[in-house]
């Protein structure tokens, strides 16, 4: 089993467990950093394997455009960054 794999089935037994639905697709990215240079490093993916680069990159991009519509509306509510 890849990585990508192990991290969609942790996910969606998450997602189980809070009542959330089922996971269908899973498109994530983590910052790691290098233990012994403290270099950062992006890891991204996917499962299943088989998806689309443009599949994976539309998912991305629809997450990015729901934490931007959730910024703007907390600045139109007056709220700050974070709460």
């Amino acid at each position: 089993m890849s990585l990508a794999e192990d991290l969609h089935q942790a996910v969606a037994g998450v997602m189980r467990v809070h009542g959330l639905g089922l996971v269908s697709r899973l498109v994530f990215a983590v910052e790691l950093v290098e233990e012994g240079s403290g270099e950062p490093g992006l890891l991204r993916g996917s499962p299943p394997a088989t998806m689309p680069v443009w599949v994976e990159l539309g998912l991305h991009r629809y997450a990015v455009t729901d934490i931007e519509a959730v910024i703007t509306a907390s600045k139109l509510a007056g709220e700050e960054e974070g709460e």
